[in-house]
């Protein structure tokens, strides 16, 4: 029966057409008509039941895994993304040690355990890009990583060397495990330990800059600078278990006949007292 009152959430709908909210209303609200602000645990995009959303992607291009559809992960690997393909940002600063500057206004650095606290962060920093190709991976204890940073002050290369004593000639074997209906060589310790003086343990270039000859530039300044008192000969590197990739760059850079390998540096370490005591 319509006897000219009104429901009471119909009066009070009316009244905020015609008043706005109450005093008591808009505290409860967050005030003055703005938005509430964003709680804990509030969703912050909308869900349309797309196929997609919020399902794990790893990245074909640089490796990352994330959550499509939630802005936090998507903002990680855009800039993880960037730093895969276009080099970790590295701008030129006071703390860092210059080896050489090469002819295209790139340089390479030097970092070692006694370096300030930026460039040891610029290792790590180093460290992760180098994780996809490598696994994740611990700097020797004595190490000095040697970094190629470009004239657009961004990481192009990396190589981590150390003082070893000894390496083994490298033996190549066929291995007829791969794929394809074919095999293919793989870099085996030969059983002799000889002398050598440095350990290359990982050397890593961006793909982008790969095939341009900066491999070879990071060999050479791990050469000139890994001893304070001499330059380290050709024949005096080794290479600690190379991928494909780098053990074609190492033949190339010390020669076929005089590639040096070893298992890791606690065993070249093992083979250098070894040998000194005369046990085989």
């Amino acid at each position: 029966q319509n006897n000219g009152m009104k429901h009471p959430l119909l009066a009070a709908a009316a009244a905020n057409r015609l008043h706005g909210p109450t005093k008591k209303q808009r505290k409860a609200t967050g005030g003055g008509g703005s938005r509430p602000a964003a709680r804990a645990g509030m969703q912050l995009y909308l869900d349309f039941g797309q196929r997609s959303f919020g399902r794990q992607i790893t990245c074909p291009e640089c490796g990352l895994m994330y959550t499509e559809g939630e802005p936090n992960d998507e903002a990680g690997h855009r800039a993880h993304h960037e730093r895969a393909l276009r080099g970790a940002p590295m701008r030129e600063c006071e703390s860092e040690s210059v080896a050489c500057r090469l002819p295209d206004g790139s340089r390479i650095c030097v970092v070692d355990v006694a370096s300030a606290e930026p460039q040891l962060r610029r290792a790590r920093e180093a460290a992760t890009l180098m994780a996809r190709d490598f696994g994740e991976f611990e700097f020797p204890p004595d190490y000095r990583a040697f970094l190629a940073i470009g004239a657009d002050a961004r990481l192009r290369g990396v190589a981590v060397a150390h003082p070893i004593r000894s390496a083994h000639r490298a033996m190549r074997v066929s291995d007829g495990s791969s794929g394809g209906g074919g095999s293919r060589d793989v870099v085996r310790c030969g059983e002799e330990a000889v002398p050598a003086s440095c350990g290359v343990s990982h050397i890593w270039v961006l793909p982008a800059h790969r095939r341009r000859g900066l491999g070879s530039h990071l060999l050479d300044a791990v050469r000139r600078h890994m001893a304070l008192a001499f330059e380290v000969g050709r024949e005096g590197l080794a290479f600690c278990q190379p991928t494909e990739a780098g053990c074609a760059l190492a033949a190339s850079y010390v020669g076929e006949e005089r590639l040096l390998v070893y298992a890791s540096a606690e065993d070249a370490s093992r083979d250098a007292s070894d040998s000194a005591t005369g046990k085989t």
